[in-house]
């Protein structure tokens, strides 16, 4: 086939393909499935397991925030530790 389109090139006309895109009527489980099955299910326990860990950092997150806001927080020694800033103080 001519790649820059000069000759002629025949193009066959593919009306069907092997299957047609549909599903086989019989099913076969393969010999692993239950195995297969069986690391989906361990992989899920461990995401759901996560979900916790995720939890508890947010109560923390949060435990932080309300410290926060009810102590306050110490901005002295990142206020005026420039020279200009020193400068403008004066």
């Amino acid at each position: 086939m001519d790649p820059w389109g000069n000759g002629k090139a025949s193009i066959a006309a593919v009306t069907q393909f092997e299957d047609n895109f549909e599903p086989a009527k019989e099913f076969e489980k393969l010999a692993d499935s239950d195995e297969y099955l069986a690391v989906l299910e361990r992989k899920l326990k461990a995401v759901r397991s996560k979900n916790k860990v995720v939890e508890n950092l947010s109560a923390y997150r949060e435990d932080c925030l309300n410290r926060l806001m009810r102590d306050g927080c110490d901005l002295d020694p990142v206020i005026g530790d420039t020279e200009a800033e020193k400068l403008l103080d004066e």
